[in-house]
């Protein structure tokens, strides 16, 4: 694979921290297939696809890039490589949440809260509840103005602050709580999310432990833990969906306008210092929206 754009994720800074001997990071990228192996069928020399990976093997963030074709999708038609590029790994991670294990359904009338609607997860999950789920309601959380105005960019019908008690705000806009919380930032909110969610309600957690969800059991709730990585092996055969059919249905929706890509900056090249300067930012837990880096 000749890769030609990048998007940085919290992931790669984890992995670049944790690594005695160094990693290359890159868990979403586009590229062009430049060479196949003997057993390839599904893509082809010339194709431009789009994958978030596998932690078996290092990242993307190198000129060329050996990945199984079982992970990738065709890119979406009509996008940048750039804006391709920023998707793969949330959006995959949001419709794990949604649909995996939340098993929303275009029908189902309920009322969703997005913890850290401005980062990259919250983003793909306002934007695909908003493709997929058009009876939900949105409510995101955001601590500032810019953060807050990304995420009603993204979809989100309603913006509260995170840093002011949660129960006011939600109970005002949604009396009733909440059916089911995606949260990107758990840790010391688990009371919080008592507060707002409904009796029998589900909550998906996509940031890290530990996390004692002792709170929720008055409730008869459910936690989902979310790590994107489980599936990424090219055979998954066990539930949920395999990460290209995800892919496959992700280039649909953005080449028929139903996504926006979820860049918020770009960078023009790639060098030690731009993908350091990069993955500090993200380290920093203050961005919005991706962060991507152009190769070609």
């Amino acid at each position: 694979m000749r890769v030609r754009a990048i998007s940085v994720n919290p992931v790669d800074v984890k992995r670049v921290r944790a690594s005695e001997r160094g990693i290359i990071p890159g868990f979403d990228a586009v590229g062009e297939v430049v060479a196949t192996g003997p057993a390839a069928c599904a893509h082809h020399v010339g194709d431009r696809v789009f994958y978030a990976g596998t932690l078996q093997r290092d990242g993307a963030a190198q000129d060329t890039h050996l990945v199984d074709e079982r992970l990738c999708a065709r890119a979406p038609t009509g996008w940048e490589d750039t804006d391709a590029a920023a998707l793969p790994l949330t959006m995959i991670t949001a419709w794990e949440a949604l649909i995996d294990k939340l098993d929303c359904a275009p029908s189902h009338e309920e009322t969703i809260l997005v913890v850290g609607g401005a980062g990259g997860v919250g983003s793909a999950v306002i934007q695909l509840a908003r493709a997929l789920l058009p009876a939900v309601d949105i409510i995101a959380t955001a601590s500032r103005s810019d953060s807050a105005a990304w995420a009603r960019r993204q979809g989100a019908h309603h913006v509260v602050d995170h840093t002011e008690p949660l129960a006011p705000q939600v109970r005002a806009l949604s009396p009733g709580g909440v059916t089911k919380i995606v949260s990107t930032a758990s840790g010391g909110r688990i009371e919080e999310f008592a507060d707002v969610l409904s009796p029998f309600g589900h909550v998906v957690g996509v940031d890290r432990g530990p996390i004692d969800v002792t709170p929720l059991k008055p409730l008869s709730a459910t936690w989902h833990w979310i790590y994107m990585f489980t599936k990424a092996v090219p055979d998954w055969s066990g539930p949920g969906t395999p990460h290209a059919m995800i892919l496959e249905r992700v280039a649909e929706l953005a080449a028929n306008g139903k996504l926006r890509s979820p860049v918020h900056s770009v960078v023009p090249e790639l060098t030690v210092d731009s993908l350091r300067d990069a993955l500090l930012t993200i380290e920093g837990g203050h961005g919005v929206g991706k962060t991507v880096i152009r190769l070609e």
